[in-house]
This record gives C-alpha cells, structure tokens and sequence, in this order.
C-alpha cells in the first residue's frame, strides 16, 4: 500500500525504480519496474548495482502480526534479513535508505511515543521491525527511520486494509466486532508518502515518527469509519483484546508523538475525517 502511494507521488518528482514481488505494476504512473524479493541477496545486489539509486524506500515487510508469532522464520527473512540484504549492496558514498518501521517496537503500556522512549516490543512483529532498526544503525549507510501505525489507504494492491474491510461488511449489512483497547493515531498512506518526499527534499537523516493527528482506540475508528461513508454503526460492536485471543500480544497504549517531524521538516497531519473524506471522493 506504502509502496504504491509513494510509487504514484514520487514519480512525478524523480525518477522510480518500482520492485514488488509479482511481475505487475504498482501504479498508473510510467516508470521503470524490477521485480525484487528482499530476502534474495544476489537479487538485491543485482537490482541495486544497475540502477545505483540516491535514496532506497523500503516498503517490504512482513506486516502480518498474529503470522510473524506463527511463522518467526520468514517474519524474519523479510524484515531483518531483506533489511541486511539492502544495506550490504547500497554503497555509503552512493545512496541513503529510508526504512519504514512502527509503532510496535514499544510494550503499549505509555504511548504516544516520541523518539527518545525506549522500545520493548512485546511479540516477534515489534522484534524483527526493531532488530531491522539497529541494523541500519549500526551501518554506515545514511539512513532515516520512519515509524508509523495503523497505515489505511486507497490503493489497488492492497487487500488487507482495516478501513475497506469496515466498509465492505457494514455494506453487507454484517456485524463486526473490533477491539476498543488498542490506540494509535491511524495514519492515511498518502500522508506518510509525502512525509517521505519531505524527508528526500530536505536531505534530512535520523529517527523519525510520522502519524495521523488523532489519538483513539481501533472501535472509535471503525465508528468514524462508518460515520464518513455513511454505513450504520450500530453493527459495530466492541470487544476487549482479552476476549477477541489474537495470537500475539499488542501493545495497548501505543502509538506516535510527532512534535520532531512537525518542527523539523514541517509536514501535514491528517485527521481521521479529513482523510477518509479526501479518499471517498477519490472513489
């Protein structure tokens, strides 16, 4: 979903290198396109040494939270490894990457989190996503971290999206259930893409948080959800996270502060409702 947002945004800015796994496009815009699996080194190493690019974004993760406790392994290879992979062919003189990672790297017991809190991750997601964070640090690459939470968008490649799953039931007419002690501030793609095309433009590095400006619990999303698209709400139901039995342990209180983004690169920051408007009348 990030990867087409910034594909589409950046392309008129620079020129793109678009890597995905499958053979298809990630955009409507013209660009190059290169398939690439991050966790093939000799692939990485290739795609890098032909086009020897400036900046590197990386999009690729293993995002699937309850999947990374089942299958460690490959939470691993995508997230850690492809993450080696990346910096070991980018050569320090020649480029920078931009490495996309979360609020999960936090135990959700104080959030909002700003940049100086330390992380404890508290399942094997936040792990690899923190692990993936100390290898660029330990590297001599420039680099940028950017944590985010609970991404939503409009994109054609992304299916697993929260906001399309809440529209689609309550089209159907389907109750839902969703969980009302998890909080973030749920962070519209498009937003965090131009975010991204800041940090280029400014030639900034470091750790960075970028989210949305509001701060709730994922039911009251679903609501503003409902409320925006105009689907009943009533089938929304609330449950605790000690009812639903997700495989893996979430972080509670988790979440962003982004007063060193807005005071050093000075993005935007989308409300819920403004987002969710600005992505209907694009439908």
């Amino acid at each position: 979903m990030l990867g087409e947002e910034c594909t589409n945004l950046l392309s008129g800015l620079h020129q793109v290198i678009a890597c995905d796994l499958q053979d298809r496009l990630l955009c409507s815009s013209p660009v190059v396109y290169e398939p690439l699996d991050v966790t093939n080194p000799m692939m990485v190493k290739e795609v890098i040494d032909r086009y020897k690019p400036d900046v590197l974004i990386n999009c690729a993760a293993y995002t699937d939270v309850d999947g990374a406790e089942k299958n460690q392994k490959d939470a691993w290879n995508v997230n850690v490894k492809g993450v080696q992979h990346l910096v070991e062919s980018l050569c320090p003189i020649q480029g920078a990457i931009i490495q996309i990672s979360t609020d999960y790297v936090f135990d959700g017991t104080v959030g909002p989190y700003d940049e100086e809190q330390i992380p404890q991750p508290v399942n094997f997601y936040g792990k690899t996503k923190l692990a993936s964070e100390k290898i660029l640090q330990d590297s001599a690459i420039p680099w940028i971290i950017l944590r985010t939470n609970v991404l939503f968008g409009n994109t054609a490649t992304q299916q697993a999206s929260f906001v399309r799953w809440v529209i689609e039931k309550l089209r159907s007419f389907e109750t839902i259930t969703v969980v009302n002690d998890q909080y973030g501030n749920p962070t519209w793609s498009y937003a965090l893409a131009n975010a991204i095309a800041r940090v280029i433009e400014t030639g900034k590095h470091g750790l960075y948080h970028y989210a949305g400006a509001d701060y709730l619990d994922r039911f009251q999303f679903a609501l503003k959800i409902a409320g925006i698209y105009e689907l009943d709400p009533t089938l929304i139901r609330p449950i605790t996270t000690r009812k639903l039995r997700q495989l893996a342990p979430r972080p509670f209180k988790a979440g962003l502060s982004c007063e060193k983004i807005a005071r050093e690169l000075q993005v935007k920051f989308y409300t819920i409702t403004e987002a969710l408007t600005r992505m209907k009348g694009l439908k």
